[in-house]
């Protein structure tokens, strides 16, 4: 009874492997190059980076103007502030790949080892090679393997701001401008294994396979994708506070954002998969060479306006700020030259395309519209050595619009409704020195391929630790994060292991009058 139900166990599971689903995109982790990057918000102010991100109620510079423009009132005199970072970047994807019964050469081909299997001799007769191409075993005509790694530095400038305390009758305001580092744009991914249809795709579920036909072949065009975007986008931002009441002040700022990005996408066929299935099982597949190359080379350039509104209210132990961000659409206008190559030598009976070698030129515009945020932070000083920070943010992600030039009808590309959190700490050892450290989430706007909560976003975090240095009029503020961020796109077939690993130093230099 336990083999009967085994077998039937294993046949399903294949058929669902080998099905020859309705969907004909590749792989959904390697969705085309589009919005990518478009969620990566940068936070001002090295002090507050240090201290994992804590901005809404711990800035007590001319940085404020980029998160909360409140806690200007925080400043007495007046202050210009610059900075810059250096960052590196590592990602790298792992796959490992389950084994099948029925057609166990299909695992072993996708991990790039059928090339150490000695080909089996024809009928059992040593010596003699088989010839049958459905009976050999089938092997890659490349040397490409399924795992990776891809690792980026750059040297950026960070943001530059100045501010202006004064008196209007009998009103403290303290004027700011500034301008900074918004969006990181960076993206790259890759897949080795990309397949169209994919093979063993958990969602959506289908039905896959017809039993009504006895026999059937699937075909399916395996290939390997790549996409990168590099870019930032900028923004220049005046803002202003004003005390109201004692330790009670509102502010507002407003930013014009632009910024441009450099597109490349490219797929490189590796073969044409031909899978022989009979009564709902596979029997055998074959491997057919393929000679196709396509990419796509462009740019972006990317702009918008956005609005910060900020309370903030200090006591003599504790502070709050509360900020929120009215609803704001990011353009991106992008065009890109298409070529493609197709040099492939015979003619195959089973082809399912008919790609021809051609060059043309693509162009669009996509809006992405996000909704209103908001962010809520306090600072608790319980001696005057320490200054403990908790910020709370939520962005409603899931909620972003996407309207493109081929489709006006709004689209949520994005799956993440998972607020984020902040915390962080100062020790005042002295006052030309300050000790500083924290954490925060680092929550992404998609959901892992197969992940066992459907619409839960992957989720890493951001270690930091910082130093101040006070040399009377001049401030040196140092920072260094720490970002590891892990997630798994599993299928029916096989599980990729994904990781970015994130290296920043940061420093910024002011000067009070």
């Amino acid at each position: 009874m336990k083999l009967n139900f085994n077998k039937k166990f294993a046949v399903t599971f294949i058929a669902l492997f080998l099905s020859i689903a309705s969907i004909t995109a590749a792989q959904p982790a390697a969705n085309a190059l589009d919005i990518h990057g478009l969620d990566q918000f940068s936070l001002i102010g090295v002090r507050s980076r240090a201290m994992g991100g804590t901005t809404i109620a711990n800035a007590n510079d001319a940085s404020a103007l980029f998160s909360n423009p409140a806690a200007l009132s925080k400043l007495k005199s007046i202050e210009i502030r610059a900075g810059g970072f250096f960052a590196n970047t590592a990602r790298k994807q792992t796959q490992e790949w389950v084994p099948q019964r029925s057609a166990p050469g299909l695992g072993l081909l996708f991990e790039g080892l059928t090339g150490t299997i000695k080909t089996p001799d024809s009928a059992g007769v040593p010596g003699v090679t088989e010839k049958d191409p459905w009976k050999t075993v089938q092997r890659q005509y490349d040397n490409i393997k399924p795992n990776w790694n891809n690792s980026t530095s750059a040297i950026e400038p960070f943001s530059f701001a100045a501010a202006v305390p004064f008196e209007i009758e009998g009103f403290s305001i303290v004027a700011g401008i500034g301008a900074s580092k918004t969006i990181d744009l960076n993206n790259y991914y890759q897949n080795n294994n990309s397949m169209s249809p994919y093979l063993g795709q958990l969602r959506p579920y289908v039905n896959f396979y017809d039993r009504s036909k006895p026999t059937d072949t699937a075909h399916v065009k395996w290939y390997q994708y790549i996409r990168e975007r590099k870019g930032s986008m900028y923004g220049v931002t005046p803002g202003i506070a004003v005390t109201i009441l004692t330790g009670l002040t509102i502010g507002g700022s407003a930013t014009i954002h632009s910024g441009s990005s450099d597109d490349n996408e490219s797929r490189l066929d590796r073969g044409h998969l031909n899978i022989a299935v009979e009564n709902g099982a596979p029997q055998n597949f074959m491997v057919d060479t393929v000679y196709y190359k396509q990419s796509k080379v462009g740019t972006s350039t990317y702009s918008g306006n956005s609005m910060n509104v900020g309370l903030y209210f200090q006591q003599e132990r504790y502070s709050i700020g509360i900020t929120v961000a009215p609803e704001m659409t990011i353009t991106r206008t992008w065009k890109r030259d298409v070529s493609s190559i197709d040099t492939t030598r015979k003619t195959f009976p089973v082809r399912v395309d008919s790609l021809t070698t051609r060059s043309y030129h693509e162009s669009g515009k996509d809006n992405l519209t996000f909704p209103l945020s908001y962010s809520f932070g306090i600072v608790l000083t319980p001696t005057d050595k320490w200054t403990i920070a908790f910020d709370y943010e939520m962005r409603y992600l899931s909620d972003v619009n996407l309207t493109t030039t081929l489709n006006s009808a709004p689209t949520h590309p994005w799956s993440n409704n998972r607020g984020s959190m902040h915390i962080g700490a100062e020790y005042r050892p002295d006052k030309m020195l300050a000790l500083r450290g924290g954490y925060r989430d680092d929550v992404q706007p998609f959901s892992p391929d197969g992940a066992a909560i459907i619409g839960e976003p992957a989720r890493g975090g951001i270690y930091s630790l910082g130093a101040g240095i006070f040399l009377e009029d001049i401030l040196i503020d140092f920072a260094y994060e720490y970002s590891l961020l892990k997630y798994e796109d599993m299928y029916q077939s096989n599980v990729n292991y994904n990781s970015r690993e994130q290296h920043r130093l940061m420093m910024e230099i002011a000067y009070r009058f």
